[in-house]
């Protein structure tokens, strides 16, 4: 978190951004609901038409647009969340490192086997049945 941002004022943030987002997709359903009520209202699907394309196709689309809205939050914070992480995971890299002097802690070391068999020499019963 930087410094001269509170946590507060993040949080507000975060909330006008998820509201937005329902804001929109609200409103889209309310516009569905009224291009259902007119098509329903009218027999002649001439006069339905106008319902249809106004109300149905704006409406899908501010659905569509306030999801969106919704999902991008949501990676945002996750992308956000994962940069912390990168940094304390740093930060405490750089902590052990100071710990020990810098000795030994260069990058992972050789791959060992720590399988059951580890530590058992060759002998008769250790050989493949197939060949």
């Amino acid at each position: 978190m930087d410094e001269g941002q509170r946590p507060t004022s993040r949080m507000v943030v975060d909330l006008v951004r998820a509201l937005r987002g329902w804001v929109v997709a609200i409103a889209g359903g309310v516009l569905l609901l009224g291009a259902y009520l007119g098509i329903s209202a009218e027999t002649d699907p001439g006069r339905q038409l106008p319902y249809l394309v106004s109300g149905g196709f704006g409406g899908m689309a501010l659905v569509i647009l306030g999801s969106a809205l919704l999902v991008a939050d949501r990676i945002d914070a996750s992308r956000e969340a994962q940069t912390r992480v990168a940094s304390q995971v740093n930060d405490l890299h750089t902590l052990i490192v100071e710990a020990t002097g810098g000795e030994g802690v260069s990058g992972p070391g050789p791959v060992v086997d720590r399988g059951p068999r580890a530590g058992v020499t060759s002998g008769a019963g250790d050989r493949d049945p197939r060949g």
